[in-house]
């Protein structure tokens, strides 16, 4: 069964072991995974090419194909690289728990903003995501949750975290990077173009002025934390009704 599965789940989870006969090659797969985890952090995961990986690492293209089979699976080994240390979560209390995993994922994400769209699409799990995951549902179970609905509360907060987490993405990485945060409403393109009548709500609320710290940081730091304790307070009721 395990030569049914696809070449990338044996990347992730063995890391390519190579024998250890012959001379050191002068590359590895953990440097080929580091540099593009720099280049996708540096400059967005669209500058990521694998002729560009080779020249940042002083190698020929076509060496980086004896280590992996193309970018698809580098960027899938490069998302679990960015994963390599779980939250040590405290057990028995799952609020505790879960707050700190959400606070611990939001930074991953900040110092990756590329992560949250690799992190949408298909692909094999790796052993560090899977880490990941394992840490936050294992202290829930720890602290007397039920299995069943435990991945349903912990896929919900990382929901909520992902998009908290794209409005401190600085949007002028530009619409190309993985960064960019999505559209800008102006209110003079409703006036202008639109049909105002349609839009109450919008343009009241453009009208009312900007929040009192206009601050991007602030205000999506501000609106995290709002967010996570109004969810975990409604996880809380979930549990005791």
């Amino acid at each position: 069964m395990t030569d049914e599965l696809p070449r990338v789940a044996q990347l992730l989870w063995t890391g390519g072991r190579r024998s250890g006969r012959g001379p050191r090659p002068a590359l590895s797969l953990d440097r080929i995974v580091g540099e593009a985890v720099a280049i996708a952090d540096e400059e967005g995961i669209g500058a990521l090419s694998m002729q560009r990986l080779a020249k940042e690492l002083g190698a020929a293209t076509m060496s980086l194909y004896r280590y992996v089979p193309g970018k698809d699976e580098l960027v899938a080994l490069m998302f679990d690289a960015t994963m390599s240390e779980p939250p040590d979560l405290p057990q028995g209390d799952w609020r505790a728990a879960l707050e700190l995993w959400a606070r611990c994922t939001r930074e991953l994400y900040l110092r990756h903003p590329w992560v949250l769209a690799v992190g949408a699409s298909n692909r094999c799990m790796g052993p560090n995501e899977a880490a990941w995951g394992e840490a936050a549902m294992g202290a829930l179970i720890a602290a007397g949750l039920p299995p069943r609905g435990v991945a349903e509360i912990v896929l919900c907060v990382t929901a909520f975290v992902g998009g908290a987490a794209r409005l401190a993405i600085d949007p002028a990485q530009g619409r190309d990077s993985a960064g960019h945060v999505g559209p800008t409403l102006d209110p003079a393109m409703i006036q202008r173009y639109g049909q105002p009548e349609r839009y109450p709500a919008t343009l009241a609320m453009f009208s009312a002025g900007p929040p009192e710290n206009h601050d991007i940081d602030a205000v999506a730091e501000g609106l995290f934390e709002f967010g996570l304790g109004r969810l975990l307070d409604g996880i809380g009721v979930h549990l005791t009704a």
